[in-house]
Parts: structure tokens; sequence; C-alpha cells
């Protein structure tokens, strides 16, 4: 059966994730799971499609998305595959796969008003927030935007990711910068650091810290380093105050 793959798949992921099901009528698997996949895709009709490829009718496609083995169940999200699972899984099995994979409607919501707005504020998504207050991914968003002249509103945000979500590891890190401009201290250096995170100056603030921890390394307890680390980790590793300062940082803590 013809189908129109850009069309169907490709366009079809920018407003839905679509779940494609490659198979074959020889494979034994794949006549246990496509009906598994079926069963599924109509209790969640209002969460993503499924789409079935017969890879011996497209053999293009099956060479062009590297299908080794089937079946091969691959998930599409805004053109790109983001997921994908091989062999015959039970119905528990692929819930709790798409439970983990599937892009919220808050994630969606999110990503279609990227595409007409280049730099939203912090009200924008508030009101994003607000139509889909479950999701994690608009609140993870939200709260960088706050973090360093709201660092209340930013830590409040994450409050509810916890270990497990693919967030963790970055809320970690803003729970920990949240912490130090949220704290009260009478060390002169230590309020000027903060200063220059609330302003944004970061490069300032990073050559600050590295001054101060050079005399101290475990200066407010160690939570200072836990900031700097923070501040690198949610720049990136190719951020260039990341490539600037992170070596000289991160010698200071083997002083």
């Amino acid at each position: 059966m013809k189908m129109d793959f850009q069309k169907e798949v490709l366009e079809k992921s920018y407003e839905t994730p679509v779940l494609v099901d490659f198979w074959a009528p020889w494979c034994g698997p794949c006549r246990v799971l496509t009906p598994v996949l079926e069963q599924i895709a109509e209790e969640q009709k209002d969460k993503w499609t499924l789409v079935k490829i017969n890879t011996e009718e497209h053999e293009d496609l099956a060479q062009q998305y590297h299908i080794m083995s089937i079946p091969n169940v691959k998930l599409f999200y805004r053109g790109e595959v983001i997921n994908e699972f091989l062999g015959a899984l039970s119905k528990q099995m692929v819930l709790d796969w798409l439970k983990k994979v599937i892009p919220g409607s808050g994630l969606i919501a999110l990503d279609k008003f990227l595409e007409t707005h280049d730099q939203p504020t912090a009200g924008d998504l508030e009101e994003i927030l607000s139509k889909h207050p479950d999701s994690k991914e608009i609140a993870f968003v939200l709260s960088q935007i706050y973090l360093w002249s709201n660092p209340d509103r930013a830590v409040e945000l994450v409050e509810d990711i916890k270990y497990g979500s693919p967030f963790f590891d970055k809320v970690t890190h803003i729970r920990d910068i949240g912490n130090f401009l949220n704290l009260k201290s009478e060390d002169e250096e230590i309020n000027h650091i903060n200063e220059l995170l609330r302003s944004s100056d970061l490069e300032s603030a990073i050559q600050e810290i590295i001054k101060s921890l050079q005399k101290n390394n475990k200066a407010v307890d160690g939570l200072l380093s836990k900031v700097a680390i923070g501040i690198f980790n949610l720049l990136g590793t190719q951020h260039p105050l990341t490539k600037k300062y992170r070596k000289q940082f991160d010698m200071t803590l083997w002083v």
C-alpha cells in the first residue's frame, strides 16, 4: 500500500507524536506486537498516532532508518526519531515505555509556541503553564528564566520534579543556585557574588567565585562550588564561559 511518509509521519509528528511500527508479513513477533500497538493506540489516541510500515513494500524507508531487525518501533517527534525499541514487548512493557518517552501536551504546546516566538517571556510561559499545570517541561524552562531575578519562584516551579525525571540533574543545580541567591550572609565577598548573579553578570560572578574558592574551596559549606558547577551545567559544555573557565574552576577544587 502506497503511503506518503513525509506527510503521514514527518509532517504529522509536528502536530502529535507518531509511533512507527516497522514490520513484515513473515515476521512472527510482528504479528504478536502489532495488535498490542493497535489496542494501545486506540486507548491513547489523544496522545499519539500509530503508523505501520511494511518493510517488504518500503525497502527504501527500512534502509533509510537502518531497520536491521523487526519488529522495530520508532517514535517520531518534530521530524526526528526520539526513541525506539526492538522486539515483541508485552502490553505492560509498551505502556511503561510510552510513559517515559511520549512528549506531554505541555511540551507540545510549548514547542508550537516557540515556532513563532523566538524570545518567550516569563509571562508567556506562565500562561502556557496555567493551561498545562502538570507540565514538568514548561516548569523547568520557566524556572531557568526566573532563576536569577526570582529564585524563590524558580525553586518553587521545580519542587515536584523528582529523581528519575530527565530534568532531575539540572533541577538540582537550579535548587543549589536558588539557595545561594536566597542566602543571607555577613561575608561581603559572598554578597558581591550574589549581586553579580542576580544582575546576570555571569562572567564576573564566575571570576569572583574562582577567586573565593582559591582561598577556601569549601566556602559556604561547599555551596559556592555547587553554584559554579550548576552554572556550567546549565550553560552547557559548548558555552563560551564554560570553555573559558571550567578547567580553571576544576583546578581550584584540587588545591
